[in-house]
């Protein structure tokens, strides 16, 4: 076969071979990664006469078709960040078995990875901090505990480290951990023992951490972005927009399976579009992926901004699954009512949902005690919730009493006057259906742009009174 010029076409961006051997040694490299890159993979073409026919998806059935008549080759991906993400291991299935004396969590993975597994208490949790991994086993929804286990979820914790929490019913301790490779690509699997203890026996197991090749991991992506503040001179308004929930941390989870941090991150890009598109505003988001932000960290970010307005957007479960529609809250000492001190309640277990020891922490973020320095901030609060609420009513369905107030954690900056926007429930059909649709996002982003320029507006009417 003579030698001539290869092309792969990735995505929009084209690498030219300089020879017939640079190319299917990219290709070996590719099937190397067992990625299961047919999800990637649309279509080959044949350009010509085809001569050979190379099956680089294995077991997968899918046929990349590779003509060389014309000298060069043409594969077009859907996506080369599937192909970036190649590299890190992928867990595909998750099984919890129930033995006598102890219950065994196991997660098959494509490959053998570096690990840490330690114990938190108040409430009890097992965590287990990975690289960077995939994960392609779908997330469950325990009704009841299998054995010592009672939920458990994964996620990004920070740039290049993924966790796992587990639930546990009681105290517990690691009796054993291993990652067994099955000398092949695919047949690996990490599992871990857990065994029941007394409390004092927890305090002595919680003391040692497990570990296996064990490193923090240095974040591989470049550096983001820091947040935007005001320029000397300019006469825009900084908003911090803060999509609810993120990585390991999924907040509520729909009757078919949508997440709350996916509503609320799509919502918060869509909002922080309408208002730039105004050119009255400088917007930040606290995330702007899938990843986990502590509560403190939120409310931090706006402060060294020095933000005008903070936005933490959400989407809430409920037991009653007739309840629909938004509602605003805004930070109190006493809730409401009920039901808006259960959902506070909820909202700030978001820490210890995504495995975060509070003990060594203040309880800034737990108290929700009201300082002097506050009291204004919450009557702006106060106001913008009022704007916030007659706007939305114009676009979207609302509960009845829509503007509640409790204890949220999130809300409270001394400085930064805050929100918190309930966008509708994950539990009800409708509202799921609507959380998920694009009209939604586009139609509640305009009308909180509105009641951002209200809020502005009114407060320009009393600088120049």
């Amino acid at each position: 076969m003579k030698s001539c010029d290869y092309t792969l076409l990735r995505y929009a961006h084209v690498t030219v071979f300089d020879n017939e051997e640079m190319f299917l040694g990219t290709i070996s490299w590719v099937n190397s990664l067992d990625f299961q890159l047919k999800r990637a993979v649309r279509k080959g073409y044949i350009l010509g006469r085809q001569i050979k026919t190379h099956n680089i998806f294995g077991q997968t059935g899918k046929v990349l078709n590779l003509s060389y008549r014309f000298g060069f080759v043409i594969a077009v991906f859907l996506s080369f960040t599937i192909i970036t993400h190649a590299a890190s291991p992928e867990v595909t299935k998750v099984r919890i078995g129930v033995h006598p004396g102890k219950t065994r969590l196991v997660l098959e993975t494509t490959r053998v990875f570096p690990y840490r597994v330690f114990l938190l208490g108040n409430p009890y949790r097992v965590v287990i901090d990975l690289p960077n991994i995939l994960w392609r086993a779908p997330l469950p929804q325990m009704k009841k505990a299998a054995g010592l286990v009672s939920n458990y979820r994964f996620g990004l914790f920070r740039p290049g480290n993924s966790r796992v929490v587990i639930d546990v019913t009681g105290p517990v301790k690691v009796a054993r951990h291993a990652i067994l490779g099955g000398g092949k690509v695919g047949a690996t699997r990490f599992f871990i023992d857990l065994e029941p203890v007394t409390e004092v026996g927890f305090e002595t197991a919680r003391a040692r951490v497990h570990s296996r090749q064990w490193k923090t991991p240095q974040p591989t992506a470049p550096a983001r972005r820091k947040p935007k503040a005001k320029a000397r001179g300019d006469s825009r308004h900084v908003i911090m927009i803060d999509p609810g929930h993120g990585g390991v941390d999924p907040g509520a989870i729909g009757r078919r399976g949508t997440f709350e941090s996916h509503v609320t991150l799509s919502v918060a890009k869509h909002l922080k579009k309408a208002l730039e598109k105004s050119g009255k505003y400088i917007v930040n988001l606290t995330r702007n992926r899938d990843i986990y932000i502590p509560l403190r960290d939120r409310f931090d970010k706006a402060e060294a901004v020095k933000a005008e307005l903070f936005i933490s957007l959400h989407a809430d479960t409920i037991k009653n699954p007739k309840v629909r529609g938004a509602s605003v809250y805004t930070l109190s000492e006493r809730a409401s009512d009920k039901e808006a001190g259960a959902l506070a309640t909820k909202e700030n277990r978001s820490d210890i949902i995504a495995g975060v020891d509070l003990t060594q922490q203040s309880d800034t973020v737990a108290s929700v005690l009201i300082s002097l320095r506050q009291r204004h901030t919450m009557d702006e609060s106060a106001h913008f919730a009022r704007f916030m609420v007659e706007n939305l009513g114009k676009s979207i369905r609302l509960l009845r009493n829509t503007h509640r107030f409790a204890g949220f954690a999130v809300l409270k900056s001394p400085d930064v006057p805050s929100v918190l926007v309930e966008l509708g429930y994950l539990s009800n059909k409708h509202d799921e259906k609507m959380l998920k649709s694009k009209k939604f996002h586009v139609n509640v982003s305009r009308a909180i742009r509105r009641a951002v320029d209200a809020y502005f507006e009114r407060k320009e009417r009393l600088r120049k009174s």
